[in-house]
């Protein structure tokens, strides 16, 4: 696979693997449950993990085949779940080694390189998962426990009518801790042993709607105060420094990403 986007055949080159992943998770996944509603929910899954990641400029990284394995397993889980109450033991497991991968691709980019692109992809599929498996909740606790799967979304959207929750959000283990709990807590609400014990299923998804309204909040608040404390001046000073130090820092903070996602954008959100 070639990772150098120098001619347009070596960009083609570098997408036969992903687009090869993640067709032959859409055919499982159409195997699984076999209706033109499962592709169609499988082409809106593949836009909103890939996006524009597969088209980039920068250049296509080993963590980032680790990220649409991810994407993949995760489109196959959401195969397992459609119109089903709770998750089988099956999607579980699938869900885990999704969930596991994420760690995965901070090894693999931490000796292989990152960039901020890659990020940004692994940001999607970190927020796709809670989606999905908070969606998949609602006819077993109800409408409520799609919120966490909204969080990021939301967020996103307000940023740009908000500017100022575009800013870069200080490092936070407790921010990166309750990101990757999301995950955790949801496949518990929807296991077999929730739907069994609905106090264990009503209780995890509780807890990761509560922990993200928490670290969402907190970190609103903290980029409010700091936009107001920002003088006219300040603001003008902070736009130019980062027009021109953006090709250094966001190949800096790319390096360090996937193991420590970067933290912006109010997280780069849900991984933590």
């Amino acid at each position: 696979m070639c990772t150098s986007h120098s001619s347009g055949k070596s960009s083609g080159l570098r997408l036969l693997t992903p687009l090869a992943l993640l067709g032959a998770a859409t055919l499982i996944s159409a195997t699984l449950h076999p209706q033109w509603s499962t592709v169609l929910i499988m082409l809106a899954l593949f836009g909103l993990g890939a996006g524009q990641s597969l088209f980039r400029a920068e250049r296509w990284q080993p963590a980032d085949n680790v990220t649409t394995v991810r994407l993949g397993l995760i489109m196959v889980v959401a195969a397992l779940i459609i119109r089903n109450d709770g998750f089988s033991w099956l999607a579980i497991v699938i869900g885990a080694l999704a969930l596991v991968l994420d760690a995965c691709d901070g090894y693999v980019a931490r000796r292989t390189g990152a960039t901020s692109a890659g990020a940004d992809f692994d940001e999607s599929v970190d927020a796709l998962v809670v989606l999905v498996f908070s969606v998949a909740l609602v006819p077993v606790w109800g409408w409520w426990v799609v919120l966490p799967g909204t969080f990021y979304y939301l967020f996103r959207g307000a940023a740009l009518l908000r500017p100022a929750w575009g800013q870069q959000l200080p490092p936070s283990v407790l921010r990166k801790t309750i990101a990757a709990s999301q995950g955790i807590l949801l496949l518990t609400a929807g296991s077999p042993l929730a739907l069994e014990n609905p106090s264990i299923g009503i209780i995890s998804a509780a807890i990761a709607l509560a922990a993200l309204v928490f670290s969402f909040g907190r970190d609103v608040l903290w980029l409010e105060r700091r936009a107001r404390a920002q003088t006219p001046e300040d603001s003008h000073r902070y736009a130019e420094g980062s027009v021109r130090l953006q090709p250094v820092s966001g190949k800096s903070e790319a390096v360090s990403v996937k193991s420590e996602k970067p933290e912006s954008q109010r997280d780069r959100t849900l991984e933590g």
